[in-house]
């Protein structure tokens, strides 16, 4: 799979997702054209730059063909293919639109050349919301109303030849009202991700893909969080990658200092990008270098409440001892046994004996057994990540100041897992 060819799939592919999930709002049957100036409009503060070719409507039915989106540094602009249709269009008293449904032509692609095919479909955003006006003070509104629910698939990697490489049966994004906290509830979901790992030619590869059963790989990924913008406190409640009968990961943190106000700054930068774009100017090295350091900078005051990473085996671990033993020479429970050996060792240097003692008693509990393993964060008081930048000299020098720092917690095969 070549180079031009994963940059053709993988920048139409994004640009139609991002315009379907931000562009998906209506127009008057009356006057189609302002309803897509609008969209083009409200695109910029997500950091995106669209022109269209025309809009027309029937009835409360718009539809927008010839859209084009601009990259910083692009000479030439992207064509996104097919027409974005729009069901169900009001305008609202406020002058803004709602739409109950946008969908985008089903997409296939082939580059003969490099052998390889693409096929999108089902591409839909439904609770669609336009502003009636577009500025800065209305950012968190527009972001967080522009759509209840997106959703596509299946999505199709293959060759020429029929030959699968990549698939994802179905994605989806959703965001729900506010709750009486004012709390922003959002969701996603990836499902039926699937590589065919055997097609890899690497000689190196091949014995890994082999001894952990990935030719056929699959795969699913989905998370849940809420913000409250009154108080700044973001929740992660869990984000999940799962690899079908090997493994899955977790994750959960509360972050502080998640403001309404670093919000709209973010949304400065996403402006400003757009316009860039808009303008065909360069985005050089220096000029990326100064939005990361914006953007690190709007981060600073963010805090971290607290966290989880969450590792839970369905035959991972003892399929990397024996292939890790194999490669030494021994099997896996010999190679199970030498490990749980070396644990004091390993940490026969760390001078907090209760910490010592309680990764000793995880990881043996994990290697005998491996069900689950949790690292977990609970510090005193929330930490801002400008802290860690101010520590960390002395971070480098010894990690083991981040045990007091975060309250590192320890631990194996909990019964309780996290909350979904």
């Amino acid at each position: 799979m070549g180079t031009i060819m994963l940059n053709t799939v993988s920048r139409t592919t994004l640009a139609t997702a991002a315009f379907v999930v931000i562009g998906a709002h209506g127009a008057l049957a009356q006057d189609a054209t302002a309803f897509a100036d609008r969209l083009v409009e409200t695109s910029k503060l997500m950091g995106l730059s669209f022109s269209y070719g025309s809009a027309t409507a029937e009835g409360d039915t718009v539809t927008i063909s010839g859209f084009t989106f601009a990259v910083p540094g692009e000479d030439e602009p992207t064509e996104v293919p097919g027409e974005v249709v729009f069901e169900g269009v009001v305008e609202t008293p406020e002058g803004g639109f709602t739409a109950e449904l946008a969908t985008i032509a089903d997409i296939d692609y082939t580059d003969e050349e490099e052998g390889i095919s693409l096929s999108f479909a089902n591409i839909v955003a439904e609770g669609i919301v336009l502003p009636a006006e577009v500025n800065l003070d209305a950012a968190l509104e527009i972001g967080f109303e522009l759509y209840d629910r997106f959703s596509a698939g299946p999505l199709t990697v293959s060759g020429t030849d029929g030959t699968e490489f990549f698939a994802v049966d179905t994605m989806e994004i959703w965001i729900e009202e506010p709750d009486a906290e004012g709390g922003y509830r959002s969701g996603y979901s990836v499902d039926g991700i699937r590589a065919d790992l055997s097609a890899i030619e690497d000689p190196e590869a091949q014995p890994v893909i082999e001894a952990f059963g990935l030719e056929q790989f699959s795969a699913s990924m989905d998370g849940l969080g809420t913000w409250w913008p009154e108080t700044g406190t973001l929740e992660i409640e869990d984000m999940s990658f799962i690899v079908d009968e090997l493994a899955t990961l977790r994750l959960a943190m509360t972050l502080e200092g998640y403001t309404t106000e670093l919000y709209e700054e973010m949304m400065k930068l996403n402006l400003k990008l757009a316009e860039m774009a808009e303008a065909g100017e360069e985005l050089s090295e220096e000029q990326m270098a100064q939005f990361d350091e914006a953007m690190m900078a709007h981060m600073a005051d963010v805090a971290l409440g607290d966290g989880s990473l969450r590792y839970e085996d369905a035959s991972l671990f003892n399929k990397t001892l024996e292939f890790v033993g194999a490669q030494q020479g021994v099997d896996g429970e010999t190679f199970k046994a030498g490990l749980q050996f070396m644990v004091p060792m390993t940490l026969a240097e760390v001078e907090d004996e209760d910490f010592k003692a309680m990764v000793t008693s995880a990881v043996n509990t994990f290697i005998a057994d491996p069900q689950n393993f949790t690292i977990s964060a609970e510090p005193a008081e929330p930490i801002a990540f400008s802290e860690f930048e101010a520590r960390a000299a002395e971070i480098e020098a010894d990690p083991f100041v981040l045990v007091d720092m975060l309250n590192l917690r320890i631990s194996a095969n909990d019964e309780a897992a996290p909350a979904e």
